[in-house]
């Protein structure tokens, strides 16, 4: 474990994504792995695209009201309202739920039954249109993933 900590956490997570893809081209991930991993880049691209804004912008308001706070990140020339900011807590939240998903699918290796499992998603949420069109290209067939069933 040590010496892959010491390889990995170094690591951008643009090069962690690209060499996960190089392994999956390689065949070493199973229909359900590759499920998740097509359902992970676009939200992963969305989650950069939202950390990048809020934490590297510069927090504007225009006068006394709360709702017209905004982050302004001027490298890229875009702005992000906090009311949209709040519109992604549940895409936040699923993002985590996919990351998870594909990580318990992957298995532990330190242990002998090291094989992975499936997790069960919860519904994709609405991808907000002010994100990039990069962000909001989710897989349209999931059916490889498990959801859980609506009732």
């Amino acid at each position: 474990m040590e010496p892959a900590t010491v390889m990995i956490f170094p690591l951008s997570l643009d090069l962690r994504m690209r060499r996960i893809r190089e392994l999956a081209k390689q065949r070493f991930l199973t229909g359900y792995q590759l499920a998740l991993l097509a359902e992970l880049r676009p939200l992963i691209k969305a989650m950069q695209y939202l950390r990048n804004t809020t934490l590297h912008g510069v927090a504007m308001n225009l006068g006394d009201d709360p709702d017209q706070t905004y982050f302004n990140l001027r490298s890229k020339g875009r702005n992000l309202t906090r009311g949209e900011l709040f519109s992604c807590e549940d895409l936040i939240n699923y993002t985590a739920h996919v990351t998870q998903a594909f990580r318990l699918s992957l298995g532990d290796k330190t242990y002998q039954d090291h094989e992975g499992h499936t997790y069960t998603l919860p519904h994709r949420p609405h991808i907000p249109e002010f994100l990039p069109p990069d962000c909001r290209k989710l897989p349209q067939d999931d059916t490889a993933l498990v959801r859980e069933v609506k009732q």
